[in-house]
């Protein structure tokens, strides 16, 4: 053992010294360079996030009580277990698991579901009313962005509600439309009716709001007119419709491919009546989706300096949940894919599993037109888009 020692000490260059000196220079280099990059990162991320905060400066930025619901999946008397194939060998139950753990599956965490309410009452009217609801349910994992439009008369009941001040209440069925405006005129306002609203499409429909955002009419059509317009394609129909509103519109429009500014958007989007609409919430949701799209469109091709002018402008007329943590999140998610992102749209309930009735829902003697569904099919329907289940 001592001579193989003393061989190893004699195999040494006599530079060997001077190479540990080099080599100890060059691990100096790179962590002085790994330094600067972690700094010039940090520089970054601080520069990213006095950004966001500076921006959500300008919004209200609300929180809403702890919910403390556990969904539960609904069953009817369809459902039943899978079948299986009896003649499916055990070689073929391995082949077909591996392949379908090959790829991890998606999930609920890959989808994001954001409620947007453009509500009707502007600056000093107290009639809050939910005028367009709709549900932008982001999924990361598919690359696609569906845009739920919950239908006014979907006939509800909303659950059991202790609003923020403690009292509770309990309901009938009724219109989805008012049930924003309830929530309003408990005390704890666009908190309660945030909530109040969350708590009903998920009891009927499964859907599990993550984030809510509240947008008036003034800040739509802001956002509309900073953008120069929006381009869309009208009817005949449409176009004679906006020619009557001489509210919004003040100048003659003609059919086919038009830029919109924002109050003839406005109007264009709370169309219910134009000629050959028969069933006018359906029709009139369809248009605000086409809206989206274009909207979407246009985003995917605004410069960042663009987008920064529009959110200066656009900001302080949203109250939001989402706080600056959140939207960091979900930038970092969506931004890597904004430009391949592919918009589909459905209604709430479920284009065709719901039935038109007349009800007297007051007992009033005066008959309201509702739409009436199927709640555990409704459930499976949508929550198969919105948390990745399928039965």
């Amino acid at each position: 053992m001592s001579y193989h020692g003393r061989f190893e000490q004699q195999k040494q260059p006599k530079n060997s010294g001077k190479q540990g000196k080099k080599g100890g220079k060059g691990l100096k280099i790179f962590l002085i360079v790994l330094a600067v990059l972690l700094a010039l990162i940090l520089i970054a991320a601080a520069s990213v996030y006095f950004f966001i905060q500076n921006k959500f400066g300008k919004m209200n930025v609300i929180e809403l009580p702890e919910d403390t619901y556990v969904y539960t999946e609904a069953t009817d008397e369809y459902t039943r277990p899978p079948e299986t194939d009896p003649e499916q060998t055990d070689a073929e139950t391995v082949e077909a698991t591996t392949v379908e753990t090959t790829i991890p599956p998606m999930t609920a965490d890959d989808i994001v579901n954001i409620l947007v309410v453009g509500q009707a009452a502007r600056a000093g009217e107290e009639h809050h009313m939910a005028d367009t609801t709709m549900l932008i349910s982001l999924n990361t994992y598919t690359r696609e962005i569906t845009v739920f439009s919950v239908l006014r008369d979907s006939f509800v009941r909303p659950p059991h509600y202790v609003d923020t001040a403690g009292k509770p209440h309990d309901y009938g069925r009724i219109k989805f439309t008012t049930v924003y405006n309830l929530g309003y005129g408990y005390p704890g306002g666009v908190v309660d009716a945030m909530a109040l609203t969350n708590a009903t499409l998920r009891e009927n429909f499964g859907v599990e709001v993550d984030y809510n955002i509240e947008i008036d009419f003034d800040g739509f059509i802001k956002m509309i007119d900073y953008l120069n317009g929006v381009e869309l394609e009208l009817t005949q129909a449409e176009a004679d419709y906006l020619n009557k509103d001489t509210l919004y519109v003040k100048r003659h429009i003609e059919p086919g491919v038009q830029v919109l500014q924002g109050m003839e958007a406005l109007s264009y989007a709370r169309m219910r009546k134009a000629e050959g609409d028969s069933d006018s919430d359906i029709k009139r949701t369809s248009r605000q989706r086409y809206l989206v799209e274009a909207l979407l469109k246009r985003f995917q091709g605004m410069s960042l300096s663009e987008l920064n002018e529009w959110l200066d402008i656009l900001l302080p007329m949203v109250t939001t949940t989402m706080k600056p943590a959140d939207v960091t999140k979900l930038a970092a998610k969506v931004l890597p894919m904004v430009v391949d992102l592919k918009m589909t749209g459905h209604t709430i309930p479920i284009e065709e599993t719901g039935w038109g009735d007349m009800v007297d829902i007051y007992e009033d003697g005066n008959i309201h037109s509702v739409i009436r569904f199927e709640t555990p099919q409704q459930k499976k329907l949508i929550r198969a888009i919105t948390e990745a289940e399928v039965s």
